[in-house]
């Protein structure tokens, strides 16, 4: 049965994988080396360009064997930049250089075009009937063509993704998206209640996958666990957090009520373990990056303060963002009101202690970016709701502790 982490993780495969793009391309390479030669027999006008047997032969070779050593060349290209992105910014952006869109389909044609002129090779017969497939060699041709616009692109792309401002935007981008799609609502009073008034007082146990190896938590699917809980009328508390780090074994949910102790076990279909966060409801995952990338530029061996006050831009945009919308409680009842699935989820709090608590330490000396982290604590205190600037301001006696404490 495909259940909601399976189909997840199958999702997940199909985007990030760096193979299947390239591996289409060959599919269609190959499909191609069969169909134009069957044109060519077919179509009796000739291209503009027409070649000999021992001309096409010479240009074949060539292309494959150019093509085989330009592909190398690319990922040699390739691994530079990870490497690069990787000790300057963060290892987390990893996974966005070497999964990028164009890289896959960059290296999709290069590698399909080495295929598709190897294969035609076999069409060419000097010495015999002469007979040139004119139309399959012109392609070839169109494809080395196409092959040297995209390493252009690609060249563009991958000096693009590792320069600061392009990556810290990106980040930044991906961060909005998320803070849109988990917080949708705009802000309002909190009601004064806390989660822990919600958890049942009768009888609990845990829920794990002994079996299963353990992986950060990368989503979750709240639907699939409401309907679940309320079928088997228990309530379930998700022990960890969207992107804490679950240990082979270890509980991953909480229940109570109910005595169905098997089909409790059900839960686990519907949350989704794997190697590595991702954006994927995890919104503070976009600020961990940013944090990294801050702190690294703040490091005696790297000192740019100037690249952390950047980062802070991007940092207040994403905090006046959450500073408009409703942060969820973590509580999810069915339709009789009653609570069938609790988790933690960060509060405002904890997203301002992720954004200025490391970059506050490591930067508290710098007059450039305490100046930035002022104006920003500032500008927040008159642009988000009243209910949330006393978090605020203790971001704000903090930082002039720090401030102090650097100073002496």
């Amino acid at each position: 049965m495909l259940t909601w982490s399976r189909r997840f993780h199958l999702r997940v495969l199909t985007r990030s994988s760096m193979w299947l793009i390239p591996l289409g391309f060959i599919l269609l390479s190959i499909a191609l080396s069969v169909l134009m030669p069957w044109l060519d027999r077919h179509v009796a006008s000739e291209p503009p360009f027409t070649y000999s047997a021992s001309s096409a032969q010479t240009t074949l070779s060539a292309i494959a064997s150019g093509m085989l050593v330009f592909t190398g060349f690319v990922f040699s290209i390739l691994t530079f930049a990870i490497q690069f992105g990787a000790s300057t910014f963060t290892p987390r952006l990893i996974r966005t250089v070497a999964t990028d869109t164009t890289t896959k389909i960059s290296l999709g044609v290069f590698i399909a075009t080495f295929i598709y002129a190897l294969l035609l090779l076999a069409e060419i017969a000097p010495g015999e009937n002469e007979y040139v497939p004119q139309y399959s060699v012109l392609l070839s041709v169109v494809l080395v063509g196409v092959s040297i616009l995209l390493f252009l692109a690609l060249i563009a792309s991958v000096t693009g993704s590792i320069r600061p401002g392009r990556l810290i935007a990106t980040v930044s981008r991906q961060g909005r998206t998320e803070i849109a799609a988990a917080f949708p609502e705009p802000a309002r009073a909190p009601s004064g209640s806390a989660i822990t008034d919600t958890v049942p007082e009768t009888a609990s146990r845990y829920v794990s996958d002994p079996e299963q190896n353990g992986g950060v938590l990368q989503a979750v699917h709240v639907k699939g666990i409401v309907a679940l809980a309320d079928e088997l009328g228990v309530t379930a508390v998700l022990v960890p957090a969207v992107g804490d780090y679950v240990p082979t074994g270890a509980p991953v949910f909480r229940v109570y009520g109910g005595e169905d102790s098997a089909n409790v076990e059900r839960l686990l279909d519907s949350v989704a373990l794997g190697d590595e966060r991702t954006f994927r409801q995890d919104p503070s995952y976009a600020f961990r990056i940013l944090v990294d990338i801050a702190i690294r530029a703040l490091s005696p061996a790297v000192n740019d303060p100037s690249t952390a006050v950047e980062v802070l831009g991007r940092i207040e945009d994403l905090l006046l963002m959450l500073g408009s919308r409703q942060l969820p409680d973590g509580v999810y009842k069915n339709g009789d009101g009653d609570v069938r699935f609790i988790y933690r989820r960060p509060t405002w709090s904890d997203f301002l202690s992720l954004a200025f608590t490391e970059i506050r330490t490591y930067g508290a000396d710098s007059p450039l970016l305490v100046d930035e982290l002022r104006r920003i604590i500032s500008g927040l205190r008159e642009l988000v709701p009243e209910w949330r600037r006393d978090a605020i301001d203790h971001q704000s006696a903090l930082l002039e502790a720090a401030v102090d404490k650097a100073n002496r």
